[in-house]
């Protein structure tokens, strides 16, 4: 699961706005696992600072979709632990 996640998270970089969607469809999916605190500050980041406003969109879409605002306290403690 989580050289799934590392893969997803390499793409999620790349130049291409095409790569960059599949990549969220994909990271989307594993939003809900207990080990997914790097994808959701992932998708937090590009949903800020991604050039493309599609990309910024569509990451906004996939983290609110699991259910916890950004501001949540719970979701980010353990991200913050890295």
């Amino acid at each position: 699961m989580k050289d799934k996640i590392k893969k997803t998270l390499h793409t999620l970089s790349s130049k291409s706005v095409m790569e960059r969607k599949k990549a969220i469809k994909e990271l989307s999916a594993y939003l809900h696992h207990e080990e997914a605190h790097l994808a959701r500050l992932s998708l937090h980041y590009v949903s800020v600072h991604d050039p493309s406003y599609t990309v910024r969109n569509l990451a906004k879409q996939a983290f609110y979709r699991i259910g916890a605002p950004v501001s949540d306290p719970r979701v980010w403690e353990k991200t913050y632990l890295f």
